[in-house]
């Protein structure tokens, strides 16, 4: 299943640069990761702050209201979590190279999005926590969200947040279950390429 995931979100990715787009977006954009690793069975993790920064593709398909957004970002997960105090705090990172793909919907200055997202790992970081072990390599989930589109010069200024939610158990320790969840925000500014 994760096979046939995986293969399907890299073909929307590179099946959507050969699209006969009447309108073409680069949009270099960064922001704010706030995520947190889901862990059954324990309740001590909390939300950490984290960098994202890439860049996206937007192509419109068939209507102006319909588009597909390929995106390739930078991205930093992790987790804050209880040390054995119950009261201190320590993070951990993650840091990916995410692949989303996401159809967008515009409604006006405003726009929904979601789609398949893959991430892969970059580094050797394992989980501070000894007996979940390390950390699969690739990560795969779903990203929802919307966001504003302004008019600013020849193209237009973009706020996008996002909710992504992690599928894959990431853990490769047996009888672990470890998922990453997070809320990404953006800035960026959407250049036109096409006619």
């Amino acid at each position: 299943m994760r096979k046939i995931m995986t293969t399907l979100t890299v073909a929307m990715f590179f099946g959507a640069f050969t699209l006969n787009a009447q309108s073409l977006q680069i949009i270099p954009k960064a922001g704010n990761s706030l995520s947190k690793i889901n862990i059954k069975g324990y309740d001590g993790e909390k939300f950490k702050g984290g960098f994202q920064g890439g860049v996206a593709l937007n192509i419109a398909v068939g209507t102006s209201r319909f588009s597909v957004q390929p995106e390739i970002n930078f991205t930093n997960k992790g987790m804050a979590y209880y040390i054995v105090d119950g009261i201190t705090t320590e993070e951990f990172n993650i840091n990916y190279l995410e692949l989303p793909v996401l159809l967008k919907f515009n409604l006006g200055l405003a726009y929904i999005n979601a789609g398949p997202s893959i991430a892969l790992k970059l580094g050797n970081q394992k989980y501070p926590v000894a007996e979940f072990g390390s950390l699969k390599k690739i990560d795969f989930g779903m990203q929802f969200g919307g966001g504003l589109a302004i008019p600013v010069g020849m193209g237009k200024f973009i706020v996008d947040v996002r909710y992504y939610h992690g599928l894959m158990n990431i853990s490769e320790f047996e009888g672990a279950e470890i998922k990453t969840r997070g809320i990404i925000t953006t800035v960026g500014y959407a250049v036109p390429l096409g006619r």
